[in-house]
C-alpha cells in the first residue's frame, strides 16, 4: 500500500509498508543531475554527491562510515543525467539512525576547503579509472555523438579542467539553487509505517526553501554522426544507435519488449547471431535511455579489430531486417521475461523504493506493480514491429567506437548509415 504526504513547502514523502520483511530502504531523490549544469559546472552534480559524505557539524566522514558499518547497513548515492539519489538500506530497528544521518548530510554538510581539494583528487582518479574502461567510455562517446555540445551528451563525471575549478562557495551555491523543496522526493519501502517516516524527516525538510524549475533545452539530433577514439587495447568497443522516445511516451512498454528481443538476453537476436552463430563477440547487448523529452536506443558489441567489417555487415543486415525477424512468439517470450524480472526484483526493498521515486517523477505518483504488469501484457505484436521500423532504421543511426583504430584496414562504414 502506497501513502504520500506533501509538506507545505512541496517536499513529497512516499512510502510503501512491507511488514513481512526486516529491512527498510530510504532514499532522497533530487530532480537535478548533470543535465542542469552550465558549461563551467560540468561534473558538479556528481562532485556534490561525493561531498555530502564528507562530514557535517555533528558527524565526521569517518563517523558516517562507522555508524553504518556498525549497523550492517548500506549507504550510497548516485548521480544521473536528470536525478541525484542518496539512499540507505538498514534493518528496521536502525531506521531512526539512518533517517537522522540522511537529513544531517543533506542539510548540514560542511564543504570544507581541505575536503573539496582532497575530493578533487578522488574524482580525478575515478575519471581516470573510467577512461581505462572502454566499454563504459564508449557509451559516453556515443551520447556525445548523438547530442554534441548538449549536457545530455556529456559525461556525468565532468572533466579535469572543470573539476579543478570547483570551490566550496560554488558548490554551496549550486546546492542552494538546485537542492530545493519542489525538487525533493523522499521514498521509503520496508517494514516501516508512513507516519514514522513523516515524523522522522518532515520537520527538518520542511525548512527547505522552494526553488524554480529551470527548463532544459531539448537537444538537437541528426543522423550519421560518428567518432572513433584510438586506444591501444585488444578489442574494439562499438555503440550504434539513434535518438528514441522520451520516458513519458506510452510506447515505452513496447520499447521494453523490443529491446528484450533485440539484445536483452541470451536468446536475443544480437546474442544468437553475433555470438552463438558466428562467434564474433563475447559481449553484446541492446540498451535504452529515457529522459524527460527525448531518449536513445542502441546496441553494444566488443570484438577483435580484424572482425570490424564482418561485425558491421551483420549489424547493418540485422537492423534492416529486424521488423521482419520479429515473431509473435518472440514478443510473448520477451513479455514473460519482463514480467518475471519485475516480479523477482520486487522482493528487494531497494527496488521498491526506486519504483516509488521514479513513479512520482515519471507519472506523478507510484504505479502499482499489477498495473505495470497489465501494461506489459497489453503490448502486441503490431506495436513492437511498428516501433522496430521507426527505431531500427540504419539511416537514422550514429555510432561511436573505442579501440586500436590503426588496426582497422577497411573503410569506416559511415556512408552505409548516413
Amino acid at each position: 500500500m502506497y501513502q504520500k504526504t506533501v509538506l507545505p513547502n512541496g517536499v513529497r514523502i512516499i512510502t510503501e509498508r512491507l511488514p513481512h520483511v526486516r529491512s527498510v530502504t530510504l532514499g532522497a531523490w533530487f530532480e537535478v543531475g548533470s543535465r542542469q549544469e552550465m558549461p563551467d559546472e560540468w561534473g558538479m552534480s556528481h562532485f556534490i554527491e561525493h561531498m555530502m559524505f564528507k562530514g557535517t557539524k555533528s558527524y565526521s566522514a569517518r563517523d558516517i562510515a562507522e555508524i553504518m558499518d556498525q549497523r550492517g547497513g548500506q549507504l550510497n548515492a548516485f548521480t544521473d543525467k536528470e536525478q541525484t539519489c542518496y539512499y540507505f538500506k538498514v534493518l528496521d530497528e536502525h531506521f531512526a539512525t539512518a533517517a537522522a544521518l540522511l537529513q544531517d548530510m543533506l542539510l548540514n554538510s560542511l564543504f570544507l576547503p581541505e575536503d573539496v581539494e582532497k575530493e578533487k583528487n578522488v574524482i580525478l582518479e575515478e575519471l581516470r579509472m573510467y577512461e581505462d574502461s572502454p566499454e563504459d567510455l564508449v557509451h559516453d562517446l556515443f551520447s556525445d555523438v548523438l547530442w554534441p555540445g548538449h549536457p545530455l551528451g556529456k559525461s556525468i563525471l565532468g572533466s579535469e579542467d572543470t573539476i579543478q575549478e570547483f570551490t566550496p562557495e560554488r558548490l554551496k551555491a549550486y546546492v542552494a539553487r538546485h537542492y530545493t523543496a519542489d525538487k525533493l522526493i523522499i521514498a521509503c519501502a520496508g517494514n516501516i509505517h508512513h507516519h514514522e517516516v513523516v515524523e522522522a524527516l518532515g520537520p527538518a525538510f520542511s525548512t527547505l526553501p522552494r526553488g524554480g524549475r529551470l527548463p532544459g533545452d531539448e537537444p538537437s539530433s541528426a543522423a550519421g554522426r560518428s567518432r572513433f577514439e584510438n586506444k591501444e587495447i585488444e578489442q574494439i568497443h562499438l555503440c550504434l544507435g539513434a535518438p528514441s522516445i522520451a520516458r513519458g511516451d506510452k510506447r515505452r512498454y513496447p520499447l521494453q519488449v523490443l529491446d528484450a528481443i533485440v539484445g536483452g538476453g541470451v536468446s536475443s537476436l544480437l546474442f544468437q547471431r553475433l555470438r552463438e552463430d558466428l562467434g564474433l563477440v563475447y559481449s553484446t547487448y541492446s540498451f535504452t535511455g529515457l529522459y524527460s523529452d527525448i531518449g536513445l536506443s542502441g546496441i553494444y558489441a566488443g570484438f577483435c579489430p580484424e572482425n570490424w567489417s564482418r561485425v558491421w555487415d551483420v549489424l547493418l543486415g540485422l537492423f534492416k531486417d529486424v521488423p521482419s525477424l520479429i515473431t509473435a512468439e518472440m514478443v510473448e517470450r520477451s513479455k514473460q521475461q519482463l514480467r518475471s524480472g519485475m516480479i523477482l526484483a520486487l522482493e528487494s526493498t531497494s527496488t521498491r523504493m526506486t519504483r516509488l521515486a521514479k513513479g512520482e517523477i515519471y507519472e506523478g505518483g507510484p504505479i502499482a506493480p499489477e498495473a505495470v504488469l497489465n501494461l506489459i501484457d497489453s503490448v502486441n505484436y503490431g506495436q513492437v514491429v511498428e516501433l522496430a521500423k521507426e527505431i531500427y532504421d540504419p539511416q537514422r543511426w550514429s555510432w561511436a567506437a573505442v579501440g586500436p583504430s590503426h588496426l582497422v584496414k577497411e573503410d569506416v562504414p559511415c556512408k552505409k548509415i548516413c
